[in-house]
This record gives structure tokens, C-alpha cells and sequence, in this order.
């Protein structure tokens, strides 16, 4: 005879804590009022003491569940209502979060709107794991649901602080009211507050995944890295903890693609060794790449999506950008932060290639796709050769070719090549993290080129030189937002210490004022400008100079000097402090 089943409490009467008494619809949900269901997975449990309201909280679930499938609620009408944003804690009452009230006029319609447009037709490739019309839902229910009122703040804030989003809106009045920088750290604050009366635990799991990335992007556009590596520490943290297990069986009101979990978890992989500092800061990681992890390559776009040329590119860039960090394992990493002394020619050989294949070479994306994984793909290869120089591979006449001393200089002709093809406001769009990347491999750079001779230095006829790519990190540096203040006090700081002899020359090339405490220790041998007040007068190489430098990649090269490099980084206190007085 085979057993009996085995009664179940509902899930409103488990959150509750309360008996459970059958017959289904049980007594104390058809007193509460409450819809009686029963879960194949046992839930998380509620929270504890002072925000332990379940009842209040199944309720507005049910409410927010009723708003979605209501046909006869427009989305205009919600994005009104969200416009108006008139102070509500008592609507907020209802979740069971009381202690938290929305800033008045803080969020308003005008914003969401033009952090939405601009997003969706830029970012989708860099961070694949929203939709629009996902996002216009929690739009819809930011007035009733703090869990879609933070994630919407979290967004804008995003949006505002990582992005263009600035710089595109720069010259109309949209700006002053939307993109000062007060308004954003508000914010910030406004979503970071309202993030501290949700539990993470709880439905929608992936959303309050979505809420840690946003703010880690924030912080990371703050240039606060304790900040962003704990909010993206927490991210992790939660898909690990096996959360999204237990809503797998829930419908996602959110989830017009398929696809959007595998998407997050590469999203957080890419973040973790890129601009998670596992790579740069020499961090732990969390997340690891076995042969269960999610497949890129097999997700196949919503219908509704199929025939969106945009969609379909966005969707070809994110797989090029996880394909340049997926060899970066922990093997790699080991032998990165010193912890496995197990490194070979070959196997820094074959990542190296790899590297280079994952992006190809005649890939036609839109400049905005393009320009995060250019970037990306020299900066990784910059960072192949720096583990290369530590374990002592680098020689002189190497069997490949990323073994070489000189390598960087060629890396650094691609970065260029690839950039000077790229429109400025694609580079925009990616903020800072672009920047630091050219930043790091113009530091390389320059210590590759303090072991050249003065021939090496210089481009002769119609070819292009090492000082020409140097200018053009410059350049670039000084002209993307953010850079001029954040890194090129730094770059300056490092040549002055590394190369003065080009201080002069690049001030020139910048247009700056040279301050009095700028090094101007220029020798007769290697200088190639002298200025003297505001004229400038660049000295033509002899002829002789010019035929020693027909090929730079072969001129004199002072092996000695390779010791030197990464030795004088500058630290980021002197470097304002000497260089000040170019910045208002």
C-alpha cells in the first residue's frame, strides 16, 4: 500500500508562521484574503524583527503580480504616475518597509525616459542582462514596489554616473538639472538607502542581483574601488549562494529573454577579472568557469528580437567580449598574483593567441561594440607580456613574437590603429574603464620606450613612431571625460619620471601650461622639442637619424633598462600635487 502524501503548508502560511490547516484553500488564507499555493522548493525565510511584516508584504506581492497582468493599466500612465513622484511612504506601508520614504522629485518621468534611450541603444552589448520592455514594467510598479523603485533609481544612477550619459547631454538644459554632480551622488544615496530594506533573498533573486551590479558601476565611475569591488562582491556572491536555484520554478515578470541568466552570470565573470580587479588589483574571485556553466554560443535570441539588427550585434559583441576573458582562469591567475609558479613560454604562447582570435580581425560591429573590445583585447595582451617580463621569458631574439622586449610598441600601433577608427563618442559611452585600460598600456609604453635610444624614439617620413602612439594615448586621455582629472595627472607624473625628456612635447601637444614644478630636464641628445614661451619649434631629425630609424622595432634597445619597468608608477597624491596647476 503506498504511503500517504505528505501535507504541505502553503507558502503564505510557512512565510507567516502560522499552522496550516487543510483542506486547501487553507483557513488562514482564506481569512487573510490570500491566493493558497504551495511551492515545489521551500522559500527563503522572511525577515526578522522590526521589518518581520509577511502578511503586508504576501499582500502587495499579490498587487504587484495584479498590476502586470492588468491590460487596462498603459505604460504612459505608470511613467506618469512615476513623473509626479509624489512623496508615498504610506503606499510603501503596504511591502512592509516603513522606515524607508522616497526623496520627493528625485526620480522623475523626463530622466527615466532618457536614461532608457540611451541605454538600450548603447549599452546593450556591454550589459546584456536588462530588456526594455522588462524595464518598463518595473517602471510601472516603481510607485507600489521598493524592489522596482530601487532598481530603477540604481539604473538612472548608472546610467548618469558610468556612462556618456553627461557628455551627450552637456549642452542642453537637461543637464542642469539631471547630470551636476550633487544630483547623481543623490542618486546613488537614494538607491543605496532604499537597497538596505530589501531582503536579497526574496523575489525577484535576479533583479537584486542586477541592483548590486548597477551600484558597483556606479562606484566604479566615482573612481571608489572598496566601494565597487564590495558591491560587486555581493553580486557574486548572491548568484552563488544558490538563490537563483529557488525561483527557477517562479515566472519572472522581467524575462523577455530566455537567455538573461547565463547573460549575468558571464556579465559577472567579465566584471570580476576585468574591471573586478582581479586582473588589476590582484583580487580573489569568486566565480568560476567549469563545464556547467552557461553556453553563449546556444542562446538563441526571443522572436521578438530576431529581426533587431541591434539586438543581433549586441548579442555577437558580448559573446567576442566573454570569449577575450574566458581563458583567464585560475591557472592564469595564480601565476598572475604569484600564488602558482607554474608557468610556461607555451601556455603564455597559446593565451596569447587566443586573445587575439577571439576578437577577429574583420568583426563589423557598430563603433560603440567595437570600442570595448579593441580596448580590451590590446590591454589584455599588455597584461600577457607584463606576466611574461616577471617570469623572466621576454629575450632577445625570442621563437614568438609576444616574447619579445619590444612587443608593447606593437600592441600599442594596434590600440591606435583601432581607436583612431573609432568615433569619440563611442569611446565615451564605456566611461572610465576604457580609460584606465588606455592609461595602462600607455604606462607600459613608456617604459618600453625609456630603453629605446633616441633614434628609436622618433617616426621618420610617413611612417608612425612610438611618440606619435604616446601622443595619441594623450590625446585621448586628456579629451575623455573623466581622464583629464583622474588619469593624466598620473601619465604625466610617469613620463616626467620615466622619459623627461618628452615633458616639453607633450605639454606642447596638449596645449598646457607648463607649471614650475613640471621636470624640464631635456638633454641635447635625445630632445626633439625646445620651447621657449609661447613658441614652440620642433627640431628635424638629421638625415642620419632618419635612416637609423627607418624600422624602430629594430634600433637600439638597452636591455639593462628592462629591469626598471613598473618600478615608477607614480602614486596618484604626487602626481596631483606636482601637476596641479594644469587643472582649474
Amino acid at each position: 500500500m503506498p504511503d500517504p502524501p505528505v501535507k504541505q503548508a502553503c507558502d503564505a502560511c510557512r512565510r507567516r508562521k502560522v499552522k496550516c490547516i487543510f483542506p486547501k484553500p487553507c483557513e488562514q488564507c482564506r481569512a487573510a484574503g490570500l491566493v493558497c499555493r504551495t511551492s515545489s522548493q521551500r522559500q527563503k525565510k522572511g525577515r526578522q524583527g522590526q521589518t518581520a511584516n509577511i502578511l503586508n508584504e504576501l499582500r502587495a506581492n499579490e498587487i504587484e503580480q495584479a498590476l502586470v497582468q492588468d491590460a487596462n493599466i498603459s505604460p504612459s500612465s505608470a511613467a506618469l504616475r512615476l513623473g509626479d513622484n509624489i512623496p508615498t511612504p504610506q503606499s510603501l506601508q503596504a511591502s512592509g518597509r516603513c522606515q524607508f520614504s522616497k526623496t520627493p522629485g528625485l526620480l522623475s518621468r523626463e530622466l527615466v525616459d532618457a536614461c532608457s534611450i540611451y541605454f538600450f541603444s548603447r549599452m546593450r552589448g556591454t550589459v546584456p542582462v536588462l530588456q526594455p520592455g522588462g524595464f518598463r514594467k518595473q517602471v510601472d510598479l516603481a510607485d507600489t514596489s521598493l524592489h522596482a523603485y530601487c532598481f530603477v533609481t540604481a539604473f538612472c544612477a548608472f546610467v548618469v554616473t558610468q556612462t556618456g550619459f553627461a557628455v551627450e547631454h552637456a549642452s542642453s538644459e537637461f543637464s542642469r538639472d539631471f547630470c551636476t554632480e550633487d544630483y547623481r551622488n543623490s542618486l546613488i544615496e537614494e538607491a543605496t538607502e532604499a537597497r538596505k530594506h530589501i531582503d536579497p533573498f526574496t523575489d525577484p533573486v535576479r533583479q537584486n542581483i542586477i541592483i548590486a551590479f548597477l551600484l558597483y558601476g556606479c562606484h566604479i565611475g566615482l573612481g571608489n574601488q572598496r566601494h565597487a569591488y564590495y558591491f560587486l562582491r555581493e553580486s557574486t556572491t548572491l548568484y552563488t549562494a544558490s538563490a537563483l536555484e529557488s525561483q527557477a520554478a517562479s515566472a519572472q515578470v522581467d524575462d523577455d529573454d530566455p537567455s538573461l541568466a547565463g547573460k549575468l552570470f558571464w556579465l559577472l565573470v567579465v566584471s570580476e577579472r576585468d574591471r573586478a580587479h582581479a586582473i588589476r588589483r590582484h583580487r580573489p574571485i569568486t566565480l568560476q568557469v567549469t563545464p556547467d556553466s552557461p553556453q553563449l554560443e546556444d542562446d538563441a535570441l526571443p522572436a521578438q528580437l530576431e529581426d533587431d539588427p541591434l539586438a543581433n550585434a549586441s548579442a555577437i559583441g558580448f559573446r567576442c567580449l566573454v570569449n577575450l576573458y574566458r581563458p583567464f582562469d585560475e591557472g592564469f591567475l595564480g601565476q598572475w598574483n604569484g600564488t602558482n609558479a607554474t608557468c610556461s613560454i607555451e601556455s603564455l604562447v597559446h593565451l596569447e593567441e587566443r586573445i587575439q582570435s577571439a576578437v577577429p580581425v574583420d568583426l563589423d560591429l557598430p563603433d560603440i561594440l567595437m570600442a570595448d573590445l579593441r580596448v580590451s583585447q590590446q590591454w589584455l595582451r599588455i597584461m600577457i607580456w607584463q606576466l611574461s617580463t616577471t617570469a623572466g621569458f621576454l629575450s632577445t631574439n625570442p621563437t614568438h613574437e609576444c616574447m619579445d622586449f619590444r612587443y608593447p610598441l606593437l600592441i600599442a600601433q594596434d590600440l591606435c590603429f583601432a581607436t583612431w577608427k573609432l568615433s569619440k563618442q563611442s569611446m565615451e559611452t564605456h566611461g572610465i574603464g576604457l580609460i584606465e585600460k588606455i592609461f595602462e598600456v600607455a604606462c607600459t609604453l613608456i617604459d618600453v620606450m625609456a630603453c629605446l635610444s633616441a633614434a628609436g624614439l622618433r617616426s621618420s617620413g610617413f611612417k608612425l613612431g612610438p611618440q606619435d602612439y604616446l601622443k595619441h594615448f594623450f590625446t585621448l586621455i586628456h579629451d575623455l571625460p573623466g581622464g583629464r582629472r583622474r588619469f593624466l595627472p598620473l601619465l604625466l607624473t610617469k613620463i616626467g619620471q620615466t622619459l623627461p625628456s618628452m615633458v616639453d612635447t607633450i605639454t606642447v601637444h596638449l596645449k598646457l601650461q607648463p607649471g614650475p614644478l613640471v621636470p624640464r630636464c631635456i638633454s641635447e641628445e635625445s630632445s626633439i622639442s625646445a620651447v621657449v614661451g609661447n613658441d614652440c619649434s620642433i627640431e628635424q631629425p638629421s638625415a642620419e637619424l632618419v635612416s637609423e630609424s627607418e624600422d624602430w622595432m629594430n634600433g637600439n634597445f638597452n636591455y639593462a633598462e628592462m629591469s626598471r619597468i613598473g618600478e615608477k608608477t607614480p602614486e596618484i597624491d604626487e602626481a596631483f600635487l606636482q601637476y596641479s596647476s594644469y587643472f582649474p
